[in-house]
């Protein structure tokens, strides 16, 4: 089960990476956003996934120390 577990983790995140870069793609060709409007959509979008990642690694360590006790 955990193997499966682990599976649809990776097909979900590179299905969200794949939409989020799409996404900066189509957004940095517009030229008409203000340059402060992208960098602070950039912050946003590092910030949440470097919070994400952090959360999962946090979880998972966790997770190993309560399989060796």
């Amino acid at each position: 089960m955990k193997s499966l577990t682990v599976l649809g983790l990776v097909i979900f995140s590179a299905g969200g990476l794949f939409l989020i870069g799409f996404g900066l793609y189509k957004f940095f060709e517009d030229t008409t956003v203000p340059p402060i409007v992208r960098w602070g959509i950039i912050a946003l979008v590092l910030g949440t996934i470097i919070m994400l990642t952090s959360l999962i690694i946090e979880r998972v360590k966790d997770k190993g120390k309560e399989n060796k006790l």
